[in-house]
Parts: structure tokens; sequence; C-alpha cells
């Protein structure tokens, strides 16, 4: 089915004029928040997502190898899930970059560079929900197509120290990439992107009822929670998990005046994942906080809409 008769359950359309071109690069199977994010920015039809990357998470998976074709499966069964046929789902790098320099190929890397360079007068925003690989390498194989990318960064540790935080763990390398280049970059970073919690309770009242979609998107979290609750992880307390990844549908629909978010130099990513000052001057856009309300409810009545019961 095409994406446009989904949109249709939600009882409105977009304003052409409001409609902005999206790219979602997720690490799909790596984490079980994942696909609400990426059923959210295909539920918004101001987004004209243009198609949705499978990214690695091979420091999680120990250089397995096949974290990105994990993702890539996922994704194509999310999309099978939702009746959605004709988004494009596109396999991304293997690996992290070996270096700054690195430039790997992947049909993401091509889908990137042809799409940036299209005769489209948009910007080109790149919803990254994982690591920054898929974007370093088509930047570093066509630096020119930097300048047409709006990045959604959902990572970082929190400022000004920054440090350990999980995807900027997965590819560091390529954050130095995008934060030196001529791209726009808009950050959530950890302390920001932790604030999206909710409960299973909540979970299965309001998205479990949603179809296959819905039952699949909530026994995933569950499964993943009994795989890996640890006490001494103090993000989760074994009824919770934090959607943070929807951060990157919050940038773009939250309303700019609120002055959630604040301008600063872009900093220098450290051997230890602090940061440090940057010797460029670029300057990118941070999020001190973002409107949970909003954004979570947001998709829980687009679930709803579009999957909710008598739905086909």
């Amino acid at each position: 089915m095409e994406r446009k008769e989904i949109l249709k359950r939600l009882g409105y359309a977009a304003l052409p004029a409001a409609k902005v071109r999206v790219i979602v690069d997720s690490d799909v199977k790596n984490e079980a928040d994942d696909p609400y994010a990426i059923m959210h920015h295909l539920l918004m039809p101001t987004f004209d997502v243009r198609g949705i990357f499978a990214t690695h998470f091979e420091q999680k998976a120990g250089h397995s190898g096949d974290s990105m074709e994990r993702s890539y499966q996922g994704a194509l069964k999310l999309m099978e899930l939702a009746e959605i046929d004709d988004v494009p789902v596109l396999r991304g790098c293997r690996y992290p970059l070996a270096d700054k320099k690195d430039a790997p190929d992947s049909e993401s890397v091509r889908f990137l560079i042809e799409e940036a360079k299209r005769d489209d007068p948009r910007p080109l925003y790149i919803a990254i929900q994982g690591a920054m690989t898929n974007v370093a390498a088509a930047i570093n194989r066509a630096p020119e197509i930097a300048k047409k990318l709006v990045v959604l960064w959902n990572g970082g540790g929190p400022y000004p120290e920054g440090g350990t935080e999980f995807n900027l763990m997965q590819d560091a390398d390529a954050c130095r990439v995008v934060l030196e280049s001529n791209a726009e970059v808009w950050q959530t970073p950890r302390n920001v992107y932790g604030s999206f919690e909710v409960s299973f309770a909540e979970l299965s009242c309001r998205v479990r009822p949603c179809g296959a979609l819905g039952e699949y998107m909530f026994r995933e979290i569950l499964a993943e929670n009994e795989r890996e609750y640890n006490p001494d992880f103090l993000l989760r307390t074994g009824e919770n998990w934090v959607l943070g990844d929807n951060t990157t549908v919050g940038m773009l629909i939250e309303s700019r005046r609120r002055g959630h978010f604040h301008e600063q130099d872009a900093p220098v990513i450290e051997e230890d994942l602090s940061y440090g000052v940057t010797p460029n001057g670029k300057k990118i856009r941070v999020y001190d906080s973002l409107d949970t309300r909003l954004i979570l409810e947001d998709m829980f009545c687009r679930l709803e809409l579009a999957y909710g019961k008598g739905k086909r």
C-alpha cells in the first residue's frame, strides 16, 4: 500500500508549503525504541520521507559484521506490518569508519549523495538514530553535498563535559567528520533524549491495541527488557523504557519560538568522547529540552488513528 493511503486515516492533509524532505537513519534492531521513531516519521504528513537507512551498531555487537543487516531486516519487517511499500529501505555501511578520511560505499551512501544533489531547493533533513557512519561516508565521498544537509543528531553526552554516550560510541570518527563539515547540525544530547520516558502500562494501553503493528512494537520492547534487564543499569527499572529516538521528530514539529535550544560552537570529540573546544568556529544547534508530552502523545494518536481498532 502507498504511504499516502495510510496517511489519509489521520483525517487531514499537509500544506504543500510545510512539507520537508526527511531521511531516517536507524539502527533498527539495536534497541526496541527505533520502530516507534520510524513509524512516527512515517505518520507525519508534513514529512516527505525519502527513505530509511539501516545502520550498524557494531560496537555493541562485538564487531560481528552483521548488525547493519539485522537493522535492515528489522526495517523491512516493520514496513510489512505497517503496510507501506513505497518508501525505500536501504542497506548502510557494515562497520564504523576506519578513520576520518574513510569513505565506504553502500546503498544508503549512494542514495544520500543522489538525493542531496537532486534539484530540490529544500534542505535535506537526516534523522540520525544511531551511528553517524552513513552520513559521514557520503560527505567524505562527495563533500559538496554537506551544505544541503541538516543533520538531526540524537546523541552525544550532556554539555559541557560530554563523555560516553551510546550513539557516539558506535562511530566517533563519523561524528567528527560531520561536525567538521559544512553540514548544519541540530543535536539532542543524552540528557534530553533520556527524558522521553514511558511505562509498559502506557505502551500496553496506547500502542498494543494498534493492530498487528502495535502488538509487534509492544512485544519487542517486552522481549528486549527480558533479555537485557540489569538492576545496575540506572536507565531502566523493569517497568519503563526510553523512546529517545523520537527527538528527531520533535525537533521538526515543535514551535521554534519556544527557545528550547541554543547555538554554540561545535565541539571537538576527544578520544575519551568528552567535548573539547572547536578550532574552526562552526556553530551547531543544541537542544536543552523538548516537549515530551507533545511529541509522545502525538505519536500515540497517530498510531491509533492509522492502525487502531477497525483499521485495515
